[in-house]
């Protein structure tokens, strides 16, 4: 399970199939990257997740390893024809996306909602 440093809900999006919100709160570090994407990986084997928005507005901290899980989910739900997006870093977490270009690679919204409009078009 998930190392207390982090704690993950998830909850569908019912006005888009296959479409799940995921909350992350606290640190995704080297500690907890592998569960995450273990967690998710269940997400998507079990429940059919095909489109993922990452809530990180309550994500304190990610390093490295935790960045690099995030781009491995992303890689995932992208090569299944999904989708990933983040919304709502804060000044730390987006320097450390923005320091390894990963906010190239990444789609970050401000908003859910703004987020959500983006899976419906």
């Amino acid at each position: 399970m998930l190392e207390e440093t982090m704690q993950i809900k998830f909850s569908p999006v019912p006005e888009i199939p296959d479409c799940f919100l995921l909350a992350l709160k606290g640190d995704l570090d080297s500690f907890n990257a592998q569960d995450l994407i273990k967690f998710v990986q269940n997400m998507f084997e079990k429940d059919g997740l095909l489109h993922l928005v990452a809530d990180f507005s309550e994500l304190r901290y990610i390093n490295s390893t935790g960045l690099g899980a995030i781009l491995r989910i992303s890689k995932m739900l992208l090569s299944k024809k999904g989708s990933f997006g983040i919304v709502g870093p804060n000044e730390n977490v987006f320097e450390v996306i923005e320091i390894v270009g990963a906010n190239r690679l990444l789609k970050i919204y401000e908003t859910k909602e703004e987020a959500l409009e983006s899976l419906k078009s």
